[in-house]
């Protein structure tokens, strides 16, 4: 799949959308190819900022009725694929390659005339490598969550914990650590905390091979991972799946679904599950609605199911 691979090549990409009235984040990937393949050079932050302000101004005009899904973050968030993100809504990408909190924070204003539903923050990983210490970290984030909340009452605020890497100057017991005050952040705001960090983790408390490009940068295969993590957080977010909801759901005997009611039993994971099958042969449907339900009933992620390890699956109860 040809698409852009640099900076420059991205920013005349997402240029030359505006100037054709078409949104980035619907865009083919390789669509202007003639524009942007032999660009050279590199937009500047203060390029970035300008474009993510049209692109955000242009979203406002044209939202209409649609649910819109903000994205704010740095270079891990301005790479999303497009083709990824899940159908069924705007998105409005607003992460710039290098930035950090600070920047972020100061940035908000991009997208103030937009009328988001949820507004995904993800930030961190840049501070901690331009050597800030973590309570700045938390501040900022904690900022931005208030923030948003004055500028967007009505859009839920989705808080993300920082990514583990493979630097080895950034330990990763020292991002859990953050990451567990940031959840505190979340919920003393009323935010959504969607725990990423344990989802890309391998032997060795890093940044698993295999979903990385450099040791920090995600591949395609890392972004995969987050765009389900995403799914499941967006599928709780339109069903009102709370917290007071996922604790009654895990402490639950029976349950409905779609009219039809149900009750747990145990079953053993056998090699080669996923989640996905377990639904489709349980609920009917492999559908990121009823994998999930599963997964919070058993707290679980489904990226990374233990063989032999016994989890409650639903059952059909006969009428």
């Amino acid at each position: 799949m040809y698409r852009p691979t640099a900076g420059i090549q991205l920013y005349k990409q997402r240029l030359e959308g505006l100037k054709a009235g078409r949104t980035y984040t619907l865009l083919p990937p390789d669509s202007f190819r003639e524009v942007w393949e032999g660009a050279t050079g590199q937009p500047t932050y203060q390029d970035w900022k300008d474009l993510l302000y049209r692109e955000a101004k242009a979203i406002a005009y044209g939202q209409g009725a649609n649910r819109l899904v903000v994205l704010l973050g740095d270079s891990l968030t301005l790479w999303f694929p497009p083709e990824l993100l899940i159908s069924g809504r705007l998105w409005l990408n607003q992460g710039i390659s290098g930035d950090n909190t600070a920047g972020m924070l100061k940035r908000l204003w991009a997208f103030s005339a937009t009328r988001p539903d949820a507004i995904y923050v993800l930030g961190g990983i840049n501070d901690l490598r331009q050597g800030k210490p973590d309570w700045v970290i938390l501040k900022n984030l904690e900022y931005i969550v208030d923030e948003i909340r004055q500028a967007h009452p009505e859009a839920r605020v989705v808080l993300q914990s920082i990514l583990p890497t493979r630097l080895g100057a950034l330990p990763n017991t020292r991002i859990r650590k953050i990451n567990a005050e940031l959840e505190t952040i979340a919920r003393k705001q009323g935010a959504m905390y969607l725990e990423l960090n344990s989802r890309f983790t391998e032997p060795g408390d890093i940044l698993r091979r295999s979903l990385t490009t450099d040791g920090v940068h995600l591949s395609r295969s890392g972004y995969l991972v987050w765009q389900k993590a995403i799914a499941q957080a967006e599928s709780r977010l339109v069903l009102n799946r709370s917290d007071r909801y996922q604790q009654w759901l895990k402490n639950s005997e029976q349950f409905t679904l779609h009219g039809r009611r149900y009750h747990w039993v145990p079953y053993r994971i056998q090699p080669g599950d996923t989640l996905e099958a377990i639904a489709e042969k349980t609920l009917g449907s492999a559908d990121v609605d009823y994998y999930d339900t599963i997964a919070i009933k058993n707290d679980i992620s489904p990226d990374a199911l233990e063989v032999d390890r016994t989890i409650y699956i639903p059952q059909v109860i006969s009428a």
